[in-house]
């Protein structure tokens, strides 16, 4: 063994020394020795100046690296924001060089005009896996959150609060390269308080390579914060109240304080929500027996959730480090549904109303605690990364079932009330090592390997009220479920001739067993391993880079959520019930995307996406009985083509507009049903500059109609407008807003099962009144508060 790794550490030494003649290693700094984020460079051969050689951004400390195949004298210009471009000549004659550029305090004399032409040229950036979307020094996003940021990225559409990229949805957010471990409210809620004043830029990754988990339908969203890098203490205190109108108010403060000292840094935010919903519900469909259905619903929704977070860094050294982490979340949820039904049959004796109420409640205990450790090999940046940690979430719930059934003479035919009790507990252990290796050539090769460890048990229990509670042994049951997934990956990216590539593979063997006993008996087992290979191409079609074209392709894998896999029930009517799925499989999908960049902001984009097993709510009307059951269910393939066009435009210097088109075309296939349908999604974004800080802006979308699962929606559109005012030296920001002003972001839809057909309407608390307030604070310098990254991310989304 020993050997081998010899032997493949030597080939890959030999392959860099081969190739490496002259290695730059290099820093820009301003002229006091401030380093200088994301300075741009590009470099040209003494002997043909007519275009670059090459070009590089530095990362966030300002330093880059960049290797030529011969040595000799090269001309340097960096440029930083609207300092006069600095140009400098080099003799690079050794094999390794190193330079420091030391930019002058000069500005041009029209600012504003470099401004406006550097937002045009690298407002958008596209690597070789992903699109960085540059938001410091982007004018139109200045006081925006992150959540409104996203609706400005290509190919990406958000929508309350769901995020899809290219039409895809099951899209995750990563702040500082860490999963964001929460979602619905939760989620929307904290993107909505990130500001971009706190964002570097941001990543949209159609297609994750293969260094991240295989896990997911979806793209991934990742937020780069600024970093800083003095001591001191920051944070920032805030709160957020909205209402809809004509309804409920919610409101939600929140605060976070970071402090360093020395070698020390500690990090805590806590965030309390309190909010009140509601959601209406209309629904028709025909019996095989000759009988029609319609049913009304109203659901009011309150959620009270406690979030805490610590976080503690300790650097050894510049290049070692090591961090701890804790978060936890408590939260109490309940919502009420009052529902009224009426079946109709052919002869009028036989019709009946069915009125219920079916409360429910739960209460979610969520613990996860983490180390962090990272320590850099050598002088080119070469990283080894070791991350553990370890989740315990409980949840308890239970639902209950009134109702009663009138007749055709309005006299009480059946009186029924029951409830069910499903407490659930979820262990997550995870630990992930990776090692990223760079050569002097410039190539890189990452590799690294995870396991998981999870264990799933909920207790599901029935009883029916006569006078008192009594218990139905018959229908209750526990579900045990255990998964455990080893992983391994490795990637090599580099660039030959005109073209830059990254190839990756990912293996994951999945171990799965589940354990029914109870009313119900049975067992589920599944093991597997599957191969995950991912490609990028990129060819710029100009030395600036802002034409270019890309190609990419990967294989991933979706595991349903450990809730769905809960077969418990949970009535909405007496003829519509909710209920898990413990026998569901794992959906693939495979990815293929053609994308260009054109004059550096216009974005187009072609994709075709194939899922086999296809996990989708589906609405299951089978003849002869009159219960309906939503549930999560493996519903056969889905193929989904899709055409991208992003065009930002500047109709005036006070008025800035972005707008995006996505074209779809997707056929959903199954036993049951079979769905071919094309759309579109149109988005814009107008902001508009009035003078004396104030801020405002409109957005708008429509789409015909959407495909999920066996439903298809009818036309949705929405309007959103805000004004935002800030004071005092911009460490205050006011921002009012009312979304959904004409009250269309609610769907009609149509439910295809076989040959049944139900219709549906939907209605939620869409239009609302916010007002937000958030205040920055710091005592002595700002510091950088060192992300401390999770091995649990994946497992901890599926919850």
């Amino acid at each position: 063994m020993t050997k081998s790794v010899f032997i493949i550490a030597a080939f890959f030494l030999g392959y860099g020394a081969l190739y490496g003649q002259t290695t730059v290693n290099g820093r820009v700094t301003d002229n006091e020795g401030r380093p200088l984020s994301f300075a741009s460079l590009k470099f040209y051969n003494v002997k043909d100046p007519s275009q670059p050689l090459t070009e590089k951004i530095a990362d966030e400390n300002g330093k880059f690296q960049v290797w030529f195949a011969e040595s000799g004298t090269y001309k340097v210009v960096t440029s930083y924001k609207n300092l006069v471009p600095f140009i400098q000549q080099y003799n690079f004659n050794d094999p390794e060089v190193t330079v420091s550029i030391a930019l002058p305090k000069e500005k041009v004399t029209d600012i504003q005009e470099v401004v406006v032409s550097k937002r045009a040229k690298s407002t958008i950036v596209r690597k070789i896996d992903r699109i960085v979307m540059n938001v410091s020094d982007n004018p139109i996003a200045a006081g925006k959150s992150s959540l409104d940021l996203f609706r400005l990225a290509p190919g990406v559409f958000v929508n309350n609060g769901k995020i899809s990229i290219n039409g895809v949805w099951g899209t995750r957010v990563m702040v500082d390269g860490k999963m964001l471990n929460i979602s619905g409210v939760d989620l929307k809620n904290y993107l909505q308080n990130l500001r971009s004043n706190e964002i570097q830029s941001i990543e949209v990754i159609a297609h994750p390579p293969a260094e991240f988990d295989a896990e997911g339908s979806g793209g991934i969203i990742n937020i780069i914060l600024k970093k800083n890098t003095k001591e001191g203490i920051n944070g920032y205190i805030g709160s957020d109240y909205s209402i809809g109108l004509g309804k409920y108010p919610s409101y939600n403060p929140y605060a976070a304080i970071n402090y360093k000292k020395g070698k020390f840094g500690l990090s805590s935010s806590y965030s309390y929500t309190n909010s009140k919903s509601y959601e209406e519900l209309t629904q028709k469909r025909d019996f095989t027996n000759g009988g029609k259905y319609e049913q009304s619903s109203t659901d009011i929704q309150k959620n009270k959730s406690n979030r805490v977070k610590i976080g503690s860094t300790y650097d050894f050294s510049d290049k070692q480090s090591v961090g701890l982490q804790y978060t936890g979340q408590f939260s109490n949820f309940s919502s009420n549904s009052v529902s009224d039904s009426y079946i109709y049959y052919p002869t009028a004796a036989n019709n009946v109303r069915s009125i219920g109420s079916f409360p429910t409640e739960s209460k979610t205990n969520y613990h996860n605690g983490g180390l962090n450790y990272s320590i850099k090999t050598d002088t080119l940046g070469s990283k080894f990364s070791f991350v553990t940690d370890y989740t315990y979430n409980k949840r308890t719930g239970n639902s209950i079932s009134d109702s009663r059934d009138f007749n055709a003479n309005n006299i009480i035919v059946r009186d029924t009330l029951f409830k069910f009790s499903y407490p659930s507990t979820a262990k997550i252990f995870t630990a992930d090592a990776k090692y990223n290796w760079n050569f002097k050539s410039g190539h890189n090769l990452s590799f690294g390997a995870k396991a998981t460890s999870t264990d799933i048990d909920n207790d599901n229990s029935y009883e029916i009220f006569q006078n008192s509670w009594y218990s139905v042994p018959e229908n209750n049951f526990n579900f045990k479920y255990r998964e455990r997934i080893y992983a391994a990956f490795a990637s090599f990216s580099g660039e030959w001739k005109k073209f830059e590539y990254k190839l990756g593979v990912r293996g994951e063997q999945s171990d799965v067993s589940g354990d029914l006993s109870g009313s119900q008996q049975g067992e589920v087992s599944q093991n597997y391993f599957n191969w995950f290979p991912s490609l990028f191409l990129k060819r710029n079609l100009d030395a600036e880079g802002n034409n270019f074209l890309a190609f990419s392709y990967n294989r991933r894998i979706r595991r349903p959520s450990y809730f769905d896999l809960n077969p418990y029930k949970y009535y909405i009517d007496n003829y519509s019930v909710t209920t898990g799925n413990p026998y569901l499989k794992p959906q693939f999908t495979n990815s293929f995307e053609v994308s260009g960049m054109w004059s550096g902001k216009y974005y187009t984009a072609l994709s075709y996406n194939y899922t086999t097993d296809i996990i989708a709510q589906i609405i299951e009307n089978y003849p002869g009985q009159e219960l309906v059951t939503v549930i999560k269910s493996n519903a056969g393939t889905s193929k989904v083509l899709t055409a991208t066009l992003s065009v930002p435009v500047n109709i005036a210097k006070w008025w800035t507009t972005n707008n995006n088109l996505l074209l779809t075309y997707t056929v959903s296939k199954s036993p049951y049903f079979l769905i071919e349908k094309q759309s579109f999604i149109l988005q814009s974004e107008q902001e508009i500059t009035l003078g004396k800080g104030y801020t405002f802006t409109l957005n708008g979308f429509y789409t015909p109609q959407m495909v999920t699962g066996n439903i298809v929606t009818k036309g949705i559109a929405g309007v959103d407008v805000g004004l935002q005012k800030k004071f005092f030296k911009n460490k205050l920001t006011a921002r009012a807003s009312v979304s959904d002003v004409f009250y269309t972001n609610n769907y009609k839809a149509t439910s295809y099962f076989n040959d049944t057909r139900i219709y549906i309407s939907h209605k939620e608390q869409s239009r609302v009144l916010s007002l937000s307030l958030i205040y920055n604070f710091k005592s002595g310098e700002n510091f950088k508060a060192k992300k401390i990254e999770s091995s649990s991310a994946d497992e901890k989304g599926r919850l």
